[in-house]
Protein backbone atom coordinates (compact mmCIF):
# COMPACT_ATOMS: atom_id res chain seq x y z
CA UNK A 1 0.00 0.00 0.00
CA UNK A 2 1.15 3.42 -0.87
CA UNK A 3 1.81 6.34 1.58
CA UNK A 4 -0.61 8.28 -0.19
CA UNK A 5 -3.55 5.76 0.87
CA UNK A 6 -2.29 5.94 4.48
CA UNK A 7 -4.63 8.39 6.81
CA UNK A 8 -3.24 9.09 10.27
CA UNK A 9 -5.70 10.31 12.65
CA UNK A 10 -4.14 12.44 15.12
CA UNK A 11 -5.75 11.58 18.87
CA UNK A 12 -4.36 14.35 20.97
CA UNK A 13 -4.50 14.24 24.67
CA UNK A 14 -8.08 13.21 25.33
CA UNK A 15 -11.01 11.86 23.38
CA UNK A 16 -14.52 11.36 24.87
CA UNK A 17 -17.73 10.82 24.50
CA UNK A 18 -18.43 14.14 22.54
CA UNK A 19 -15.58 13.46 19.62
CA UNK A 20 -17.23 9.51 18.69
CA UNK A 21 -19.11 10.91 16.13
CA UNK A 22 -16.68 12.69 14.38
CA UNK A 23 -14.36 9.56 14.71
CA UNK A 24 -17.01 7.30 13.71
CA UNK A 25 -17.63 9.55 10.52
CA UNK A 26 -14.45 9.52 9.52
CA UNK A 27 -13.57 5.81 10.07
CA UNK A 28 -16.65 5.18 8.17
CA UNK A 29 -14.92 6.91 4.89
CA UNK A 30 -11.87 5.16 5.34
CA UNK A 31 -13.14 1.83 5.42
CA UNK A 32 -15.14 2.98 2.03
CA UNK A 33 -12.17 4.36 0.73
CA UNK A 34 -9.89 1.26 1.44
CA UNK A 35 -7.29 3.27 2.83
CA UNK A 36 -5.00 2.19 5.70
CA UNK A 37 -5.60 4.25 9.01
CA UNK A 38 -2.59 4.88 11.62
CA UNK A 39 -3.71 6.08 15.05
CA UNK A 40 -1.39 8.71 16.83
CA UNK A 41 -2.39 7.71 20.19
CA UNK A 42 0.97 8.39 21.65
CA UNK A 43 -0.20 11.66 24.12
CA UNK A 44 -3.40 10.11 25.00
CA UNK A 45 -3.86 10.97 28.68
CA UNK A 46 -7.77 10.25 28.66
CA UNK A 47 -9.87 8.70 26.56
CA UNK A 48 -13.83 7.37 27.05
CA UNK A 49 -14.86 3.56 27.03
CA UNK A 50 -17.19 4.51 23.64
CA UNK A 51 -14.30 6.21 21.93
CA UNK A 52 -12.42 2.84 22.51
CA UNK A 53 -15.61 0.48 21.27
CA UNK A 54 -15.79 2.66 17.97
CA UNK A 55 -11.95 1.92 17.65
CA UNK A 56 -12.40 -1.83 17.98
CA UNK A 57 -14.86 -1.92 15.91
CA UNK A 58 -13.42 -0.31 12.98
CA UNK A 59 -10.22 -2.55 14.29
CA UNK A 60 -12.23 -5.86 13.44
CA UNK A 61 -13.73 -4.30 10.07
CA UNK A 62 -10.61 -3.11 8.56
CA UNK A 63 -8.80 -6.76 10.06
CA UNK A 64 -12.16 -8.80 7.93
CA UNK A 65 -11.51 -6.37 4.70
CA UNK A 66 -8.01 -6.55 4.66
CA UNK A 67 -7.17 -3.39 5.08
CA UNK A 68 -4.52 -1.82 7.57
CA UNK A 69 -4.30 -0.36 10.69
CA UNK A 70 -1.42 1.40 12.90
CA UNK A 71 -1.41 2.16 16.00
CA UNK A 72 1.66 4.79 16.72
CA UNK A 73 3.60 4.71 19.87
CA UNK A 74 0.15 3.81 22.51
CA UNK A 75 0.66 6.02 25.86
CA UNK A 76 0.56 4.23 29.02
CA UNK A 77 -3.04 5.58 29.61
CA UNK A 78 -4.39 4.70 26.03
CA UNK A 79 -2.94 1.25 27.31
CA UNK A 80 -3.81 0.74 30.54
CA UNK A 81 -8.09 1.81 29.24
CA UNK A 82 -7.28 -0.89 26.40
CA UNK A 83 -5.94 -3.05 28.95
CA UNK A 84 -8.78 -2.00 31.35
CA UNK A 85 -11.52 -3.08 29.13
CA UNK A 86 -10.14 -6.46 27.60
CA UNK A 87 -9.46 -4.53 24.30
CA UNK A 88 -6.21 -5.02 23.10
CA UNK A 89 -6.37 -8.35 21.41
CA UNK A 90 -9.04 -7.71 19.21
CA UNK A 91 -7.40 -4.53 18.40
CA UNK A 92 -4.47 -5.86 17.64
CA UNK A 93 -2.01 -3.86 19.87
Amino acid sequence: MEDSEVTVIECGEALGIADVGDLYAKLLTELAEGNKVRFNVSDIERIDGAVLQVMYAYAKEAEKRGQGLVWDSPSDAFMRSVKLLGLAEGMNI
